[in-house]
């Protein structure tokens, strides 16, 4: 009996094994796809508060893009965050020739101190751009 326990248990590990290798993203060549993430900083942010900073992270091979817009927290308003944010997508949009996007999760919104002992709030948003 404790040898067919012992052999169930190898088949699954084995198997458990093989599915983790297969759970890679492959394009249609048989390849791996390039996850790599792309940082951007836009030149134009569409805001004239001075402590407002947007980053994009960009995943090629995806088409997804996650986007924050971080300030003070004296001077967060989330409207103003929302407004830059999709003004940011939508020059995205046309420099990488999509069409449309669509949102993947609910947007959030963290508080953090910066290197200088500030308070900052980070507005986050993860898309899906479409061709």
């Amino acid at each position: 009996m404790k040898k067919f326990l012992g052999i169930i248990a190898i088949m699954m590990a084995l198997s458990m094994a093989y599915a983790k290798d297969k759970s890679a993203a492959i394009d249609d060549n048989g390849e791996p796809l390039d996850t790599s993430v792309q940082v951007i900083v836009p030149e134009d942010i569409h805001t004239t508060n001075k402590t407002a900073q947007v980053r994009i992270e960009y995943i090629a091979a995806l088409d997804e893009v996650r986007i924050y817009f971080s300030c003070l927290e004296v001077s967060f308003k989330e409207a103003e965050a929302r407004e830059v944010i999709h003004a940011c997508l939508n020059d995205f949009q046309l420099e990488h020739n999509y069409y449309g996007y669509k949102y993947m999760k609910q947007d959030r919104l963290s508080y953090k101190k910066n290197a200088r002992g500030l308070k900052q709030a980070t507005y986050a948003c993860q898309v899906k751009f479409q061709r």
